[in-house]
């Protein structure tokens, strides 16, 4: 737990400087600033302290993805951040201490300090221990060390297939694993990413000073149950965490600005952006570029000269942001998106050979639809495998799904509905007056509508591509809750507003006593399933990856292990392949640094 919470420190201190210098700059970039009446410009306030944090993450993220292009993600890398750090940090200290100054002054009001303080020291209790997930023994571990040992290799997922999926995730693990200080590595970024939603969920407790519901309080509901369903597993740096909780994060961001009637569109390019940073994170996200259709509306929108250099600037920070992650699935794969087998136009001599990446792409699906044998249920049809997969999900998720298929359909009702008023409105102003600029009064509410039937659409649209591809329920998680939240929170709001002020009053005491005594009886729990795996050792230090019984074989005069039993190999044993490899895979040249290549190639 110490050494958790020593890590994070240093995560906070340097990517909220990363952040923060970015952030700054790009509030005096062409566009990226509000008009004021005429009388110059304003630069956005990014009030949301966290987001200096966020914004480091995804800047470091693609830093570390850099680096892994040309070497190790360790030592060197940590100190070319420290030196950029320093730099942002002396260049901006007046307004640092300024900021710092806010900062302390928010945590301090109504004891806030405190309770995120009991948050932060939580979340690292539970990323020093808990349930490791299988894939990270079974592939995490060793893409991570072989970012720690040498960066990127050509070839490398054909030596262990499941390499291959390439996840931004890994580089930003090796960066701040700390394993150059010659002992272990540390797996703590998943936490971080968990503690960094759990510090926003806590803004629920506004609620009651609040005096009612906003849509945003349902988000926060169902992340603050999903990260009590992950507290013993966010020890593992699995893929899905960090998805997980980003999205969750974004969401629940887009719902505040929402609420307050954001009138700029550069933070909902930043939260765009932060969209496409998720999908290098994991494909499964690739619906929320659905979100960037907001900010290009507001750009388009009254168009002028200062928001083309907006939109220009922000296609261009996309395309840094995914570069990085093309570049490493071609070097590591030979494929621009592995297992993707449509996307054919490389002719590398390291290239996963088409029909193996094929058979993968089919067994991700094949075992998201509940099923392990390829050969039997790879091709089953749709009417077919539906019911069976149904059936074997159980508890909420099952209820969660039901609710899904009632929000889809009440989304769709409320869309031809909006779409009715708004031409009914419209035709009503061109009667009464002779042209519609009556009609352009009601714009702003017209813009904040279409602002949520944004979310809502990219929500179905995750949660559709969730399920016709690999429909395993924690990859998609995070849209199975989030989208019934939504939409269907947003309607018991409408059904709110038309209850009498006594009513609501009563029923929001209500909420607040249920979700206190919820919030009781979920952290007792977790206090009783924590209790058999205490181990006074965690409060300082975290546990390790898992250990397995190997085998090895030779591969040229380098020594390749794998497991002696299942597929599970951990961290340690390096390098490492699923089995023995001997006539399948060879050494393009003659150390491991210069990569791998299929003997059928």
């Amino acid at each position: 737990m110490l050494t958790v919470a020593l890590i994070w420190l240093y995560v906070i201190v340097t990517t909220y400087l990363t952040g923060y210098g970015f952030l700054k700059s790009v509030a005096g970039w062409p566009g990226m600033h509000q008009k004021k009446g005429g009388k110059g410009y304003k630069q956005y306030d990014f009030r949301f302290r966290e987001s200096f944090i966020v914004c480091g993450i995804a800047l470091v993220t693609v830093y570390a993805q850099i680096i892994s292009l040309f070497a190790k993600v360790g030592l060197v890398a940590n100190l070319v951040l420290i030196c950029i750090c320093v730099a942002i940090a002396v260049y901006y200290r007046y307004d640092l201490y300024d900021d710092a100054a806010y900062v302390l002054r928010v945590l301090r009001a109504r004891g806030n300090i405190y309770i995120y303080l009991l948050v932060f020291l939580l979340m690292a209790y539970g990323a020093s221990h808990g349930i490791m997930h299988y894939d990270s023994d079974l592939y995490h571990a060793q893409a991570i060390h072989w970012l720690e040992e040498y960066g990127i290799v050509r070839g490398l997922g054909n030596l262990h297939v499941r390499l291959a999926y390439n996840s931004a995730a890994f580089p930003l693990s090796a960066l701040y694993s700390m394993s150059f200080f010659g002992g272990r590595s540390f797996h703590v970024m998943s936490g971080f990413f968990a503690l960094l939603l759990a510090w926003q969920c806590v803004d629920i407790k506004n609620v009651c000073r609040r005096g009612h519901l906003v849509i945003s309080d349902f988000a926060r509901l169902v992340a603050i149950y999903y990260l009590f369903t992950v507290f013993d597993e966010i020890v593992a740096p699995a893929s899905d965490y960090f998805l997980s909780t980003l999205v969750f994060y974004i969401m629940i961001h887009w719902l505040d600005l929402h609420v307050r009637h954001e009138k700029s569109y550069v933070p909902f390019i930043m939260l765009s952006l932060l969209g496409i940073y998720a999908i290098t994170i994991k494909l499964s996200a690739a619906p929320l570029v659905l979100l960037c259709i907001v900010p290009i509306y507001r750009l388009f929108r009254n168009k002028n000269r200062e928001k083309m250099k907006a939109f220009g600037i922000s296609v261009l920070l996309a395309f840094i942001i995914v570069l990085p992650f093309l570049i490493r699935n071609v070097v590591i794969s030979g494929w621009l998106v592995y297992p993707a087998t449509f996307l054919d136009i490389f002719g590398f001599s390291w290239k996963i050979p088409k029909g193996l990446a094929a058979y993968d792409a089919l067994e991700i699906k094949t075992f998201g639809r509940g099923f392990n044998d390829v050969a039997a249920y790879g091709h089953m049809p749709f009417k077919e495998w539906v019911p069976l997969w149904f059936e074997g999900i159980t508890g909420i998720n099952k209820i969660m799904l039901i609710l899904d298929i009632v929000s889809v359909v009440v989304f769709v009702l409320y869309t031809f509905y909006f779409i009715l008023v708004y031409a009914k409105e419209r035709s009503n102003a061109i009667k009464s007056s002779g042209s519609d600029k009556i009609f352009k009064i009601s714009n702003r509410s017209i813009l904040r509508i279409a602002d949520f039937l944004a979310v809502g659409a990219t929500l179905i649209g995750c949660l559709i591509f969730w399920f016709l591809s690999a429909p395993l329920v924690r990859y998609g998680v995070v849209y199975i809750w989030l989208t019934p939240a939504v939409i269907l929170g947003r309607m018991c709001i409408l059904g709110i507003r038309r209850l009498p002020d006594r009513t609501k009053e009563m029923l929001l005491k209500a909420v607040a006593v249920c979700f206190a005594a919820w919030l009781l009886y979920k952290g007792a729990n977790v206090v009783i399933e924590d209790i058999p795996r205490f181990n006074p050792s965690y409060l300082i230090t975290q546990q390790d990856y898992g250990t397995y019984e190997t085998k090895e074989f030779k591969m040229s005069d380098v020594t390749v292990y794998y497991p002696a039993d299942g597929d599970q190999i951990g961290y340690y044993p390096f390098p490492a392949a699923t089995h023995d490899l001997t006539g399948e895979v060879e050494l393009i040249g003659k150390d491991i640094k210069e990569g791998f290549k299929s003997v059928e190639n």
